[in-house]
């Protein structure tokens, strides 16, 4: 099956003072480390004005995209929002990688913070301009490499996971960053045989594998292949893609402390810490 995803993403949509507000507090908020109590705004009807604001904001914000998040639709919003996946950027200062040592889980005071356990694919070249629409196994060529990951998941907005994806899309995608750990032997049949827990303040919140992900690894690199291209920013080789939550998305407070395992592979630990303003030591 082929991935399509009609955004819709328009000139006159992108220059709507709306849109061009909510992304302008977005930017701010997560400079700041600022939490954000409501939507700024009215929140998006649709994924493409969510993405719309995410593209606003992305524009604005000084870093480079290096890859893509991909996360799930709720079942009961796929139909209304004509999707499955939503995407959301990751920014190149928010990779780190994921071997030696105590990690750490940036979080926006008053906003929300995440944590999860999932797989990272590196991209093995330029994805063209103008092909708009993947299957699975087009987008299988597109993968170099598959490493266990965490996706330190959240950002300014504190009740993002319950206004729902349109919300989630909007906030940099809920992104915050990317930890890449060791590289699957093997790559997405290796990563299939895996079994994915992450535990907070030593409890087991979840439990997975790529059994989670509608279509395994290489459809959800598909989603983010077709919506990048209409985003204006095709993959390009050595971007990342985180490829969804294999056992949930664990909401984390400053303080508190995780543990992501993987099968037979070394675990990823860390402590949530505040995040500080962009640029400053801890952000």
């Amino acid at each position: 099956m082929t991935v399509t995803h009609p955004i819709g993403l328009s000139a006159p949509t992108l220059a709507d003072p709306v849109i061009a507000e909510a992304a302008a507090r977005f930017v701010d908020a997560r400079r700041s480390a600022t939490g954000l109590a409501d939507f700024p705004g009215p929140l998006p009807a649709d994924l493409a004005t969510a993405y719309a604001i995410q593209a606003t904001a992305t524009a604005a914000w000084p870093d480079e995209v290096a890859g893509w998040k991909v996360a799930r639709v709720p079942p009961a919003l796929e139909e209304t929002l004509g999707a499955m996946r939503y995407i959301g950027p990751i920014f190149a200062g928010t990779v780190v990688t994921g071997a030696g040592g105590p990690l750490t889980f940036p979080v926006i005071p008053g906003g929300f913070g995440a944590v999860e356990a999932e797989f990272a694919v590196r991209i093995a070249a330029d994805a063209p301009a103008d092909k708009l629409d993947y299957s699975p196994a087009e987008a299988a060529a597109f993968i170099a490499a598959v490493h266990a990951a965490i996706e330190v998941a959240g950002g300014p907005l504190a009740p993002v996971n319950t206004l729902g994806p349109t919300a989630s899309t909007a906030v940099f995608g809920n992104n915050n960053g990317l930890i890449v750990g060791e590289e699957i032997v093997g790559g997405v049949e290796g990563s299939d045989a895996l079994r994915a827990e992450v535990l907070i303040d030593g409890q087991s919140v979840g439990v997975g594998s790529s059994a989670k992900l509608p279509g395994g690894i290489a459809a959800a690199v598909a989603v983010a292949l077709s919506i990048a291209v209409r985003l204006g920013r095709p993959l390009k080789a050595g971007q990342w893609i985180s490829t969804g939550a294999l056992t949930g998305v664990h909401a984390i407070a400053i303080g508190q402390q995780a543990r992501i395992t993987f099968t037979g592979l070394e675990p990823m630990s860390g402590t949530a810490v505040a995040a500080g303003p962009a640029g400053a030591a801890g952000a």
